[in-house]
């Protein structure tokens, strides 16, 4: 790999051994070279594509639509597979050499819920009738994959018709006993928010919103899950979950705030932060999670302007299925999955999470 044509064999080559080696993105900037992120790290390649290559790559992978937003904006996103190198998610931008590029590998299939190991009261969220379901977390966090995992489980198991909005399209479904129509946003509707506003009259029992992006896609999520269907949406945030909720709430004119407290309590089902921590083995990722779940204690607390005491219900209610990222994260330690240090450096709270007394026996 230390010579580049003018094609893009070598980025499609590249991505190949992404894949071999476990790698979850790859970057690549004409003039300065190309790297991989393996689980958390980033590793230097000694190929380096150039304008030619990339421009070339580009012809090969993404519509007109995008090239004309990469060309009008100075950016864009699309999807591209193949049976060689599987879906990956492309983001072109400009660079002063040319295009740069951000590639993420993609699962080749939608996961079985059961394999993200996630606890169990996630798979409880696949029989809902209504309302909403937050996932929260940094990009890259899982949230995406965890949601494709609900929805291809509802898919196989109950006679729903599932909605989505992406932007774009990660994973594609296949009518099973429930039927799934997608929608890109910018090329099938215009945004989010006028995508589910449309949606709401195409019978649909399950909506998935790939991005809670301003307020007003938030009023149309709490529409849809006010007027009895169940929304499963993403939210990117860095920080905890009860801060997630701030931050939803924060989007209201502050004369608004307090209707959009009430609003927020009644549609909220669950909400659920995710972490992804290398396992100890070095063969992968694993979500964490922290979990809240709404019942009568968490939606006093939303109501009256005081999330920011959400963790202490959390931490009191494991009865009901709630945890903390670090009680899954100690969990996790406990197994023998992760490291502690690897399991304290992705948490805010380190000194809440606990190491078995007895050493662990290495797998």
């Amino acid at each position: 790999m230390t010579g580049a044509a003018n094609s893009p064999d070598t980025i499609f080559d590249l991505i190949a051994c992404g894949r071999e080696r476990q790698a979850s993105d790859l970057h690549i900037e004409p003039g300065q070279g190309a790297a991989y992120r393996i689980f958390t790290r980033i590793e230097r390649l000694p190929a380096s594509p150039q304008t030619l290559e990339v421009t070339a790559f580009l012809d090969a992978t993404i519509d007109r639509l995008s090239r004309s937003r990469l060309e009008k904006n100075g950016f864009a996103d699309a999807v591209f597979a193949n049976d060689r190198i599987g879906a990956v998610r492309i983001h072109a931008s400009r660079g002063r050499n040319g295009p740069r590029l951000a590639i993420r590998l993609l699962a080749r299939s939608i996961p079985e819920l059961s394999s993200l190991k996630l606890p169990e009261i996630v798979d409880s969220f696949v029989g809902l009738r209504s309302g909403l379901v937050l996932f929260v977390g940094p990009p890259g966090s899982g949230k995406t994959t965890t949601i494709a995992a609900i929805l291809d489980r509802v898919n196989e198991s109950l006679a729903k018709h599932i909605v989505t909005f992406e932007d774009p399209v990660e994973y594609s479904y296949r009518w099973s006993r429930g039927i799934v129509t997608q929608y890109e946003i910018g090329r099938d509707v215009a945004s989010f928010a006028e995508g589910v506003r449309g949606a709401l009259r195409a019978d649909p029992d399950v909506l998935f919103i790939g991005e809670l992006r301003g307020l007003d896609t938030v009023t149309a999520c709490l529409h849809a899950a006010e007027s009895g269907h169940v929304v499963f949406a993403a939210l990117h945030t860095p920080s905890e979950t009860p801060q997630a909720i701030n931050r939803i709430i924060g989007l209201f004119a502050p004369a608004e705030q307090e209707n959009a407290r009430l609003r927020v309590a009644d549609a909220l089902r669950a909400l659920v932060g995710l972490r992804l921590v290398p396992l100890r083995n070095g063969s992968g990722l694993r979500a964490a999670a922290e979990i809240v779940i709404a019942n009568e204690a968490v939606r006093r607390l939303i109501r009256d302007g005081n999330a920011h005491q959400l963790r202490a219900t959390v931490s009191t209610s494991r009865r009901e299925g709630m945890q903390t990222l670090e009680a899954h994260l100690s969990e996790m330690i406990a197994s023998g999955d992760v490291e502690a240090a690897t399991a304290r450096s992705v948490s805010l709270y380190p000194d809440e999470i606990r190491e078995p007394s007895a050493p662990i026996r290495r797998r």
